[in-house]
């Protein structure tokens, strides 16, 4: 792998730890329940992909023949967009649904002594 390559790609990688540590940061800011588990699962995937990222890096750099191959570039983008599908599934059809349940627990238990 080229140098100028493995320099955008540690760029790329340490923004993607970057963003890990700040979800890790939003989610002590933030009081809802359902948005701290989304912005865990953000945590757990950016941290994930760049500290993969970062040790393929170093495979690659030392010329190791399997573990600095190409194809676990392709192998970490791929589980990237994997794993973000499952965000967006938990954000946009989960929590609506768990919103509108805890909201009908509510209303009932208002009326219940």
């Amino acid at each position: 792998m080229q140098p100028k390559a493995i320099i955008i790609f540690a760029v790329i990688f340490c923004v993607f730890i970057g963003l890990g540590i700040i979800s890790k940061m939003m989610t002590a800011k933030i009081k809802d329940g359902l948005k701290v588990k989304a912005w865990q699962r953000f945590f757990h995937l950016f941290l994930t992909v760049g500290i993969c990222g970062l040790a393929y890096l170093f495979f690659a750099f030392e010329g190791a023949a399997l573990l600095g191959a190409r194809f676990w570039l392709l192998a970490i983008f791929i589980t990237t967009v994997v794993w973000f599908a499952f965000i967006a599934k938990y954000l946009f059809f989960k929590v609506p649904k768990l919103r509108k349940k805890i909201e009908h627990e509510r209303n009932f238990k208002r009326y219940i002594p």
